[in-house]
């Protein structure tokens, strides 16, 4: 039984975005295997594939009007979970209406927006046989993680929108990005920021997709050397100032050509290094693989630290800078190890989640709960195919839809954008060229340094914790104020932007390097 005991979000809010299709479907045939995938771990919205368009907008959870005001005056758990739901109509309903898959993604970034990391929150597969229905979403961004025992509240359901909105993208690939923002539960005297992480790991899975980096996952067998691709742990990013040759160790020197004081150390076991480009790990014979180091005498079969096998890389930067990425791993696969990791002057690692995300991109608002949330024209339904038991079908609006689904999501554009409505717009509608099938309504530019220009946000750094740059205050069209903006912020501007609308994400200017403290830190085991 799940406890019931407030908790609050106290993990930094770096997700995963991901994506959209191009158009909303008609209709969809949802036969007994449809959600096999869904309701597992991984439907959590750091590594799923993809919340597409039409997923967040017509599905028969979000888009049925009697499902959504269900849904948004009840606790998570009295609908979905089987050990505490009040069987009735309602449950019943919403059970029915979660035989379309597109209901079941809906539920798992929900839940993942929702709940914390570690919370997962029960419920049953009716797509599934009887006796196999059980299955889990799991928790992820802890914005609201009382509503799993209690009625969410209008604070509460405005931040779980912006941050569903905030999963949308048109490449339907995986993007990670960072959410800044603010947390106000007045009645539960509550007023935090968003924490940011002091310390950012490399992306663990293959970039521009969900899927996991070999190199991040066990051995299945025993496996020495540097060359190998299993069994690496992520450690940290870091900035590589422009044309300078630097130098990442454990314990090694920082060239093997002219041993001096090394970098870091190595305890308990022989420690290897690998550096590689951008802020995720890499494989061995991946493009952006820097260099692997397993010490000075890499023949050595040596299983314990010492100078001769202690690792150390060295490597010259591009001309204009860039992150790299650090993995460590015991040489022996099934040894436990230590690294220490130390870097050379002027090199600034390991870098914080604000170093790392710092295009900041534009902000998300509005509600997509309660009983005006819907178009009065909306409404998607489940039923049963005429003469086929357990068959159903799903009847959603027909694609191209000009104005949104949903009354009140909006969204806004950081100024630094050349383009920011086009990019706005590409961002949120999944036919953008011609401004239909939209997620959110583009508001304008978030900010503006002249006071006398349009602006859509009162705040362009909300007072809770100062510096983290997160819009307060959004206005919509009717000049409405949202008080639960989602800020976000990219690692690289053309992260959302496929190869042929590259104009899209020009920028004014680009941000200045990081500026953080060059330091050692332990390692992870």
């Amino acid at each position: 039984m799940a406890s019931s005991v407030l908790r609050v979000p106290w993990c930094f809010l770096l997700l995963a975005l991901t994506g959209c299709e191009s158009a909303l479907p008609d209709s969809a045939d949802v036969g007994p295997g449809a959600g096999v995938a869904l309701g597992t771990s991984e439907s959590d919205i750091r590594i799923a594939n993809s919340l597409l368009t039409q997923e967040l907008v017509v599905n028969a959870i979000a888009a049925n009007h009697d499902a959504n005001q269900t849904l948004a005056t009840s606790s998570l758990e009295s609908l979905f979970d089987p050990d505490e739901m009040v069987l009735n109509g309602q449950t019943a309903f919403i059970n029915h209406q979660l035989r379309d898959p597109y209901a079941q993604r809906f539920m798992a970034y929900l839940v993942g927006c929702a709940l914390g990391p570690g919370e997962t929150l029960k419920w049953l597969n009716p797509s599934q046989p009887a006796g196999s229905q059980l299955s889990e979403w799991a928790g992820s961004a802890g914005l609201c993680p009382w509503w799993r025992t209690q009625a969410p509240g209008d604070a509460c359901l405005k931040r779980v929108t912006a941050c569903l909105l905030a999963r949308n993208n048109k490449l339907g690939q995986r993007v990670d990005l960072s959410m800044r923002g603010e947390l106000h539960e007045p009645a539960l005297s509550i007023a935090q920021p968003f924490a940011l992480d002091a310390w950012t790991k490399p992306l663990d899975h293959v970039p521009a997709s969900s899927a996991p980096l070999s190199s991040s996952v066990p051995c299945d067998e025993q496996t020495v050397g540097a060359g190998r691709d299993c069994g690496w742990t992520m450690h940290s990013v870091g900035w590589c100032p422009a044309g300078q040759t630097i130098a990442v160790g454990a314990g090694g020197p920082q060239s093997c050509d002219s041993p001096g004081t090394p970098l870091g150390s190595s305890d308990e076991a022989r420690m290897m290094l690998r550096v590689c480009r951008g802020i995720a790990g890499c494989n061995n014979a991946d493009a952006r693989h820097v260099a692997s180091s397993q010490g000075c005498s890499p023949e050595s079969t040596n299983p314990t630290p010492d100078e001769a096998t202690d690792p150390s890389v060295r490597f010259t930067c591009p001309a204009s800078g860039g992150y790299f990425t650090v993995m460590t791993a015991p040489w022996d696969s099934e040894v436990a190890g230590t690294a220490n990791v130390g870097v050379s002057a002027g090199v600034q690692a390991p870098l914080s989640e604000r170093s790392v995300y710092r295009i900041r991109e534009g902000a998300f608002y509005g509600n997509l709960f309660g009983k005006d949330a819907l178009r009065d024209d909306i409404n998607v339904t489940v039923r049963q195919v005429s003469g086929q038991r357990n068959k159903y079908e799903v009847i959603r609006p027909r694609s191209p839809q000009t104005a949104p689904i949903f009354n009140d999501l909006y969204a806004c554009y950081d100024p630094g954008w050349v383009y920011g409505m086009a990019y706005a717009t590409y961002r949120v509608c999944a036919l953008p060229g011609s401004g239909q099938d939209c997620a959110a309504k583009v508001t304008g530019p978030c900010w503006n340094t002249d006071p006398q220009a349009p602006r859509q946000c009162d705040q362009q750094d909300g007072p809770l914790l100062s510096g983290d740059g997160d819009f307060g205050k959004c206005h919509d069209p009717s000049n409405n104020v949202w008080e639960e903006p989602v800020t976000v912020y990219l690692n690289g501007a053309c992260d959302l932007v496929d190869d042929a609308h590259r104009d899209l994400c020009k920028r004014r200017s680009e941000p200045a390097p990081p500026l953080e403290d060059s330091r050692s830190a332990p390692g992870k085991r």
